[in-house]
């Protein structure tokens, strides 16, 4: 099992995940863009997802609900400016609790180093450094490991 490496450099607005992952690059454009794959590994453990829109095309939009074991709810919602199995861009905020969220604009590049193995390496641009910080801060990294952990069993199927 693979690990992300998130680079945060100091000063800046961006935060850079890089990650691989067992599989040819459609089938994880795949497991990152149908609804049935995104809600049972975009969450955390004890947590379940409920993709209540997803749009994937140019000018598309999306809105997932992670649901906690305690009834607490936690809403994500973007854009999508750019879908090609290669290169994804859009948006993402997290809605916080009732305040305006960490809004950042993600790049998501697929690159299938060798058949059958991909390398993701997403680029997050924040509004600030302050924003940025605060994402970090929210324990996104270890989030982020155990999400990428279970697509790691969606990719199995």
């Amino acid at each position: 099992m693979y690990k992300a490496k998130v680079t945060a450099e100091p000063g800046t607005q961006n935060i850079v995940v890089e990650r691989l992952f067992d599989a040819p690059r459609a089938k994880v454009f795949a497991a990152m863009t149908e609804k049935n794959k995104l809600e049972r590994w975009w969450t955390g453990p004890g947590y379940t997802n409920r993709v209540e829109h997803l749009d994937v095309r140019d000018g598309g939009s999306w809105r997932f609900v992670q649901l906690g074991p305690n009834g607490e709810q936690f809403g994500f919602h973007g854009s999508f400016h750019m879908v090609s199995p290669e290169m994804t861009i859009q948006t993402f905020e997290f809605e916080g609790l009732g305040e305006r969220g960490h809004v950042s604009l993600q790049k998501s590049e697929l690159i299938e180093i060798e058949p059958g193995v991909t390398k993701l390496i997403a680029t997050s641009a924040f509004l600030s450094v302050a924003d940025r910080d605060g994402m970090i801060q929210s324990g996104m990294e270890k989030g982020m490991q155990q999400t990428y952990n279970a697509l790691d069993e969606v990719l199995k199927d």
